[in-house]
C-alpha cells in the first residue's frame, strides 16, 4: 500500500531557505557581507528577546508569537552565520593578488577538475600557482577557462600548465577567475593516490565500453559514472529533447541506488544494521571519489550520509529536513554553491520526490494498478518541482519528458549497477568485466532507444515564453497543483485550489497560443539584420532581397527555432559558423536541414570536423574560407575579413573567428546596410585585423558601419580603437541574462557608448532587428522597456556609395545546390574544388 502521508516538516526547511535566498542576493556585493551578517544577528537576538520574553507572559495567546519569533531567530540567525562565513573566506576564494591580474595574461600551473577532450568549450581548473612576469602567487583557486585547446585528453587530477588572459568576472559566481586560453592546454604529472587509481578504474573501464558496439557503448559510461565523452552529438540532442539527460548526470538518484543495494543485500546476508550502514556509507564515500565530486553528487552524498546517521541511532527519516540539512551543510561549507543553477535543480528534485512523490502515486492509483503510479510520479514530482527553474534556462515545456522517463528509468539503474560492477573488474578481471558490460549494454541500448524515438515524435514541446511573468505564471500554478496533492479531499483550500488552478490554466493557455501570433506579429516585417535571444551565445541573421544568411547558432535548439519562426525564416541561403565552440554551433541541429551553403573556419579538434561533417551529411555545400572570399546575398556583398590566408594565422580558436561584412551593392533597393560581424575576435587579433585594411573606407568615412556584431559577447578581451574606427550606429551584444562571466563588461559599454552606438543586448533586450527606412536607422527590441519604444531611431540616414563607384566584387557560392564540398582557398580569395 502506497503511504501518501507527506511530509511538510518545515522547521529546517525555512532556515536553510532564508539562508540560501540571502546568499544568493548579497554575494555578488562581497562588501555588504559583513554588514548584513551583523544585521542578521542583531535582528535574530532581537527575535529571541521577544520569543523569551512572550513565553514568560503565560497567556495562551502569546504561544503562536513564541513561535513566530523563533522561527525569525533560527532562519535570520542562520542567514547571518552564513553570510559571516562567506565573508570572512572571500579573501580566499577571490585573492586580492590575484584582481590586480584582470587584463594581463599570466602562465598557470593546474590540476583538471574534470575530464577535458579536444570536444570540451570550458575547462574548470584548480590552480595552484599564477606566474605574472617577476610576479608569483602560489595558493589554491577555482578558475573556468575559456576556450581551452586540448590535444588527446586531460583526466581529473592530472596537472596541466596553460598560458591565459585573466578577465574580469563578477563576484558570487561558479568560478573565482574566469581566464582566455592563449595557447593549448600542456598536460604534466596525471593524478596520484585515490584520484589516480581512481582514473585507471575510469579508464578501464571506458576501454571495455568502447568494444561495446552502437549507442550503448556510448552511453554505458554516462549512465554509470557520468562520462560523456564518447556520446555522440546526435544522441546528446536527443537525449536532451526527450527530458533524459539527467540520467548522465550523476546525482542522488545513483546514491540511492548504492545505498538501498548494500542495504538489502547486507539484510539478506544477515549482516547486522550498524555493519551496513557504516557499509554504505564507505561505498558512498568510494563513488563520489570515482565519479569525481560536483554540486549535484555531493549534495545526494551529504544527505545520503545525514539518512544512515538517522538510520544507526534508530530514528525515524523525514524527507523535507534531511533535505534541508543537507543543504544546510553544503552552504556552509562552499557558500558559493548557492547560485549554481544545477544545485538548485538538484535540491528543488529531491524536495519534489520526498513531499509529492507519494501523495501523486496514490491519486495516480486510482486509475491505475499501483507498481506504475509509482513509476509515473516520480519524474511528474521532478518535472513539478523544477519546472519554473527550468524555464530560466529554456523557454519552453517538455510534452513527452514524462512519457521518456517512464520508458527509461527502470533500465537506468540497472545499467548504473552493472556498470559499476565493471569498473570495479575492468582492471584486474577484463575478461569478466567484458561479459559484464555485454549484459549492461541491454539496458544503456534500450534508454538510448527511448531517447531517439522520444525526440521524434511531433509536438515535443510547448513554447511557454521567457521573463518575470512567464515564470511567475508557472510558479503559481505548480503551487497550486502541489496544493491540490497535498490537501485534504474536503478542504477549502483544495476548492480553492481547483478554482484557482482554472484560472490559471485558462490564462497560461491562452498566453501560449497566442505568444506565437503576437511575437510574430510585432516584428518588423522588413528588418534586415535581426540579433537570436539565444542566451549566452551568438546567433545573428543578415537577409537581403529574399535571402538569408545566419552567422552562428547559438546553443540552445529551442530558442533558435522560436527566433527562426519569429522572424520568418524557413529557409537559411548561407549558414557562417565563426568558430566552433559550442556557444557558436550547438543549436546546429535546429537549422542543418534548412541550410543551402556554410561556410567554416579552421579546424583543429576531432569535435570541429565532426561538426563539418554533419553538415556535409545533412547536404550542406560546405565551403572552407579564409579572409578574401567573397560572394553575393540577395542586393548585399559579403566578405570574409579574418582570418588571414597566408603568414601568421592564429591557431584554430576564438581568435581564428571568421569575420563578416556585409555591405549593399550599387543595384540594392531596400534594407540596405553595413555589418561587421567580429565573431569571438581577442585584442590582439582585433588590432591585427585593423591593420589589414580590411576595413577600409566605405560611403566616404573610414571604417563606419551601420551594424557591429560586438566581439565574445561584450567581454573586455577587446580593442577599443577598433570600435572607434568602426563607428557603429547599433553594437549587437549577445548575451545570456545573469552569465557568470560579467558580460557584457563596464569597459566594453563604456567604449560603446563613447561612439554612440545603440547597444542591443540579448538579455536585456532579447531579440532585436535593424530597420532600415526613409526615415534612417530604427532597432526594435523584443523587451522594451518602458521607458523607451520598441522601435527606435538609432541614425537619421543611411548612406551606402560602394567604394569605387562600382559593384563590390565578389565570387558566388552556389545557394541552391546540394552538392557537399570542402574546397580549399586560393592566395586570391577564390575557391577551388570540384567543378558544379
Amino acid at each position: 500500500m502506497i503511504d501518501d502521508r507527506p511530509v511538510l516538516d518545515v522547521r529546517w526547511a525555512m532556515p536553510a531557505a532564508v539562508g540560501w535566498i540571502a546568499l544568493v542576493v548579497l554575494l555578488p556585493s562581497p562588501d555588504r557581507l559583513g554588514l548584513a551578517a551583523a544585521v542578521a544577528g542583531a535582528v535574530s537576538l532581537a527575535a529571541l528577546v521577544a520569543a523569551r520574553t512572550w513565553s514568560r507572559s503565560g497567556r495562551s495567546s502569546s504561544s503562536r508569537a513564541v513561535g513566530a519569533a523563533t522561527a525569525v531567530a533560527v532562519s535570520v540567525g542562520l542567514a547571518g552565520l552564513l553570510l559571516a562565513g562567506a565573508a570572512v573566506r572571500h579573501d580566499v576564494r577571490y585573492p586580492p593578488e590575484l584582481a590586480t591580474l584582470v587584463g594581463h595574461t599570466v602562465e598557470l600551473d593546474a590540476t583538471a577538475s574534470e575530464r577535458l577532450t579536444d570536444a570540451s568549450q570550458v575547462a574548470s581548473l584548480d590552480v595552484r600557482t599564477v606566474t605574472s612576469g617577476e610576479r608569483m602567487w602560489q595558493g589554491r583557486v577555482s578558475m573556468l577557462v575559456l576556450a581551452p585547446r586540448v590535444s588527446g585528453a586531460v583526466e581529473v587530477g592530472q596537472r596541466v600548465a596553460l598560458r591565459a588572459t585573466v578577465l574580469p568576472v563578477e563576484p558570487g559566481g561558479d568560478a573565482a577567475f574566469v581566464v582566455a586560453a592563449r595557447g593549448e592546454l600542456r598536460p604534466g604529472a596525471p593524478a596520484s593516490g585515490a584520484a589516480g587509481r581512481a582514473e585507471a578504474m575510469r579508464a578501464s573501464f571506458r576501454a571495455v565500453a568502447a568494444d561495446l558496439p552502437g549507442d550503448g557503448g556510448a552511453l554505458l559510461p554516462g549512465l554509470t559514472i557520468g562520462d560523456t565523452s564518447a556520446v555522440p552529438d546526435d544522441l546528446r540532442d536527443a537525449m536532451r529533447t526527450s527530458s533524459l539527460s539527467h540520467l548522465t548526470a550523476v546525482s542522488g538518484s545513483n546514491c540511492a541506488v548504492l545505498v538501498a543495494l548494500t542495504m538489502l543485500v547486507g539484510g539478506a546476508l544477515g549482516v547486522p544494521r550498524a555493519v551496513r550502514v557504516v557499509a554504505a556509507s564507505v561505498v558512498l564515500l568510494a563513488f563520489l571519489v570515482l565519479v569525481t565530486p560536483d554540486a549535484s553528487i555531493v549534495r545526494a552524498t551529504v544527505m545520503a550520509l545525514v539518512v544512515l546517521g538517522h538510520l544507526a541511532g534508530s530514528r525515524p527519516v523525514s524527507g523535507l529536513p534531511v533535505v534541508a540539512v543537507a543543504v544546510t551543510g553544503m552552504l556552509m561549507a562552499d557558500p558559493w554553491i548557492s547560485r549554481d543553477i544545477g544545485f538548485a535543480l538538484s535540491v528543488l528534485a529531491t524536495a519534489g520526490l520526498v513531499v509529492l512523490a507519494a501523495p501523486l502515486a496514490r491519486l495516480l492509483s486510482r486509475v491505475m494498478p499501483e507498481p506504475l503510479a509509482l513509476v509515473l510520479a516520480v519524474p511528474i514530482a521532478a518535472q513539478l518541482a523544477c519546472g519554473p527553474v527550468l524555464l530560466l534556462l529554456d523557454p519552453g515545456l517538455p510534452l513527452h519528458g514524462v512519457a521518456a522517463n517512464v520508458l527509461a528509468e527502470p533500465a537506468a539503474p540497472v545499467a548504473t549497477v552493472l556498470g559499476l560492477l565493471v569498473c570495479v573488474l575492468a582492471g584486474w578481471a577484463p575478461g569478466a568485466a567484458g561479459l559484464v558490460a555485454g549484459v549492461a549494454w541491454a539496458p544503456a541500448s534500450w534508454v538510448a532507444a527511448v531517447a531517439r524515438s522520444v525526440a521524434d515524435w511531433p509536438a515535443a514541446r510547448v513554447e511557454w515564453g521567457q521573463g518575470v511573468v512567464a515564470v511567475g505564471l508557472l510558479a503559481t500554478l505548480t503551487g497550486l497543483i502541489v496544493v491540490l496533492v497535498l490537501a485534504g479531499r474536503r478542504s477549502r483550500a483544495r476548492r480553492v485550489a481547483a478554482a484557482g488552478l482554472v484560472g490559471v490554466v485558462v490564462i497560461a493557455g491562452g498566453a501560449v497560443l497566442g505568444s506565437g501570433i503576437g511575437s510574430r506579429g510585432s516584428v518588423p516585417d522588413d528588418w534586415t539584420v535581426a540579433q537570436c535571444d539565444v542566451g549566452q551565445g551568438d546567433a545573428v541573421l543578415v537577409r537581403s532581397a529574399a535571402s538569408v544568411a545566419l552567422i552562428d547558432t547559438g546553443d540552445d535548439e529551442a530558442a533558435l527555432d522560436r527566433c527562426l519562426d519569429q522572424f520568418g525564416v524557413d529557409r537559411v541561403d548561407l549558414l557562417v559558423l565563426t568558430h566552433f565552440d559550442t556557444d557558436h554551433v550547438g543549436a546546429l541541429a535546429a537549422v542543418e536541414r534548412r541550410v543551402d551553403a556554410a561556410l567554416v573556419g579552421p579546424t583543429g579538434r576531432s569535435a570541429d570536423e565532426r561538426v563539418v561533417e554533419r553538415l556535409v551529411a545533412a547536404g550542406v555545400e560546405v565551403v572552407d574560407t579564409r579572409a578574401g572570399t567573397s560572394g553575393v546575398l540577395g542586393e548585399s556583398s559579403w566578405e570574409v575579413l579574418w582570418p588571414p590566408l597566408e603568414g601568421a594565422s592564429p591557431p584554430p580558436g576564438n581568435d581564428a573567428s571568421l569575420v563578416m561584412r556585409f555591405r549593399p551593392t550599387t543595384h540594392c533597393r531596400a534594407g540596405c546596410l553595413d555589418l561587421v560581424a567580429l565573431g569571438d575576435l581577442g585584442a590582439e587579433a582585433q588590432r591585427r585585423l585593423a591593420a589589414t585594411g580590411g576595413l577600409s573606407a566605405t560611403g566616404g568615412l573610414p571604417g563606419r558601419v551601420d551594424v557591429v556584431k560586438v566581439a565574445h559577447h561584450g567581454s573586455a578581451d577587446q580593442d577599443p580603437a577598433l570600435y572607434r574606427s568602426l563607428g557603429a550606429s547599433v553594437a549587437l551584444v549577445g548575451v545570456g541574462a545573469d552569465n557568470t562571466y560579467g558580460h557584457p563588461t563596464d569597459s566594453l559599454l563604456a567604449v560603446l557608448d563613447e561612439t554612440a552606438s545603440a547597444v542591443a543586448r540579448s538579455d536585456l533586450d532579447g531579440s532585436t532587428a535593424v530597420v532600415v527606412d526613409d526615415g534612417g536607422l530604427r532597432l526594435w527590441r523584443e523587451r522594451a522597456s518602458s521607458s523607451e519604444a520598441s522601435s527606435t531611431l538609432v541614425a537619421a540616414s543611411v548612406p551606402h556609395p560602394v567604394a569605387g563607384g562600382g559593384p563590390w566584387p565578389r565570387e558566388r557560392v552556389p545557394s541552391r545546390r546540394r552538392r557537399p564540398v570542402s574546397p580549399s582557398i586560393r592566395s586570391d580569395g577564390t575557391e577551388s574544388g570540384p567543378p558544379p
